[in-house]
């Protein structure tokens, strides 16, 4: 198990490596003067708020899924990290932060605390392919590319059925898990753990069928990833490149559906210019152009990242404060 970790490291390493050499051979100095001349540091800070404001509601989001036990406060840093770790460490790392942290509060059961975050990630996950698909027909993609609207809108309403599906059977599913548990004749102990344990997240998640919990999570999730596209468009037109709003959320999707894989890893370079060079390219901007603009913006958002991070130092200093 271990060598394949490692092995998987090693191919995400070299794939980011590889495909960050062939987005440095289209970039040219002419494209980042260009965007210089353009560009406007009002809307990045623009886009900047509005990133800030998408990590306030993640946040709230995350205080609602684990039943309001836990301060706002302590999620917000617990979404920075995650943030953080995400961007630079492979596999995902920041999910396991997300864990820790929570349990550390001592709060928030393991069954709660895993089904949050698995909660929150299956309905990123369906926002992030469903807002592409809608957005395209709006954009200069549809009659430039002549992608498949049908195709795009079919696998987030095929994911939204299934999670339908899902959370109105997670409890019937979870008492025959538990049942098949306690029949199994001298179960090893991790076994019957491991049972016990995925009955119980099923439970939690079928908490979010009740109309109140659903609709307060669904208005955050909305409202959440609309501030991240805003973000994106905003700082594109910070980065110098001006585009009709639907042109950018159909080339934004691309970087942000990507990110949320397992193998984005070393702050994304490479992937991530070339992923949202291709988007601009869908839409019109010419490769070279495409490449700058994403290189622009991809530093943009790294600094975006990063700069919150000084906040998730305060509460231990205020606490050594007390302390002393």
């Amino acid at each position: 198990m271990k060598s394949k970790k490692v092995l998987s490291l090693l191919a995400a390493i070299v794939a980011t490596v590889v495909v960050g050499y062939f987005v440095l051979q289209k970039l040219k100095w002419s494209d980042l003067v260009a965007l210089r001349a353009t560009s406007d540091l009002r809307y990045l800070a623009l886009g900047f708020a509005a990133y800030f404001g998408a990590n306030l509601l993640r946040a709230a989001r995350f205080r609602a899924l684990t039943g309001d036990r836990i301060t706002s406060g302590l999620f917000l840093r617990t979404v920075i990290i995650q943030n953080l770790l995400n961007t630079f460490l492979p596999l995902r790392a920041g999910e396991a932060s997300y864990l820790y942290m929570v349990h550390k509060s001592g709060s928030v059961k393991a069954s709660d605390n895993i089904s949050s975050l698995l909660g929150a990630r299956i309905l990123d996950l369906l926002a992030a392919l469903l807002i592409p698909a809608l957005a395209l027909p709006l954009s200069q993609a549809r009659s430039r590319s002549g992608l498949p609207l049908g195709w795009l809108l079919a696998v987030p309403v095929v994911g939204i059925t299934l999670l339908a599906l899902g959370l109105s059977r997670a409890q019937a599913i979870a008492a025959f898990i538990a049942e098949r548990g306690e029949r199994l004749q001298r179960p090893r102990a991790w076994l019957k753990r491991a049972l016990q344990l995925t009955s119980e997240i099923l439970v939690s998640l079928a908490q979010l069928r009740r109309g109140r919990l659903l609709g307060r999570v669904a208005l955050l999730t909305a409202s959440c990833w609309a501030l991240i596209y805003l973000c994106g468009y905003f700082s594109l037109i910070g980065v110098g490149l001006r585009l009709p709003f639907f042109d950018c959320v159909f080339a934004y999707s691309f970087p942000v559906i990507i990110s949320m894989m397992p193998f984005y890893m070393l702050g994304g370079f490479g992937v991530y210019e070339g992923t949202l060079g291709v988007g601009l390219n869908l839409i019109g901007v010419p490769l070279g152009l495409a490449t700058a603009a994403s290189l622009a913006l991809h530093v943009a958002e790294l600094l975006f990242i990063v700069l919150p991070a000084p906040l998730t130092l305060w509460p231990r200093l205020w606490s050594r404060g007390r302390a002393a």
